[in-house]
């Protein structure tokens, strides 16, 4: 019996076989072959070359880095010197404030001792002012004889007029008139603090001078004193002056409740 031979698969067999030793060839050739260590050669230079670029640099010359620790230094005391300038300069401003503080406080209660002297009389003050003089007129009138007459009243108004016209001090007939004064007719005499006092009456204010007297010589102002004035009934005189001095108030200062 005759056996039927496959040549197609010989053929496979033997391509791939040539194949195989024609690549085993070829390498072969290459390994051999002094181009191909040519580029290995370079291929492991540019390695080398690039390891050696990417390490950390060193300062080769110790003074260079010397001069960078001096000049960070320096910058350094710089910039302490200046925030030592600016705390300064802010600590004396805080100092400032402080005193001009102080000198508001001090000024505030120097102010206030002196209002408080002036409503209790503690000092006796000068300055310029108004001068009033008042009393008894010449026609006396039997019929209307109280309106011959100078009254408590009409010294109460006055003065009552002369601390809204802005008045820093009033006495009368000497008497330092103080926020507690009294002003009262005791028979035929008018008591103004302890004291009792008769005609002719003078008071005496400082204060700015045109102030008071234009508010005392104002024509809405002591009508009744001015109309009994005009008929003679009493007498009513006003006057500036420069220089005025009022005593302080002499007698007891009494309790404020």
């Amino acid at each position: 019996m005759v056996r039927k031979i496959d040549f197609s698969k010989i053929r496979k067999i033997n391509l791939k076989d040539i194949k195989k030793e024609e690549i085993e060839r070829k390498f072969r050739k290459a390994l051999y072959s002094p181009y191909f260590y040519l580029v290995l050669g370079l291929f492991i230079g540019l390695l080398i070359t690039v390891q050696f670029r990417t390490q950390a640099s060193r300062p080769l010359n110790p003074i260079a880095f010397y001069n960078q620790l001096s000049d960070v230094k320096n910058e350094y005391s710089t910039k302490k010197e200046s925030l030592s300038k600016q705390v300064k300069e802010l600590q004396k401003q805080i100092n400032d404030k402080q005193n001009s503080l102080s000198d508001k406080n001090t000024v505030v209660l120097f102010n206030s001792i002196n209002e408080q002297e002036l409503i209790f009389g503690a000092n006796s003050i000068n300055g310029e002012g108004v001068i009033v003089t008042i009393s008894d007129g010449p026609n006396q009138i039997k019929d209307d004889f109280s309106k011959s007459l100078t009254h408590a009243a009409d010294l109460r108004d006055i003065v009552n007029l002369l601390w809204y016209a802005g008045s820093e001090g009033i006495s009368i007939n000497g008497e330092r008139i103080i926020y507690d004064t009294s002003i009262d007719c005791v028979v035929s005499t008018i008591m103004i603090n302890d004291g009792n006092y008769v005609p002719p009456f003078t008071i005496k204010a400082i204060g700015n001078k045109k102030d008071l007297y234009d508010t005392l010589n104002n024509s809405r102002k002591l009508i009744d004193i001015k109309k009994r004035a005009d008929k003679k009934q009493i007498n009513f005189d006003l006057q500036m002056q420069n220089d005025i001095k009022i005593e302080k108030y002499s007698g007891a200062i009494p309790k404020i409740n």
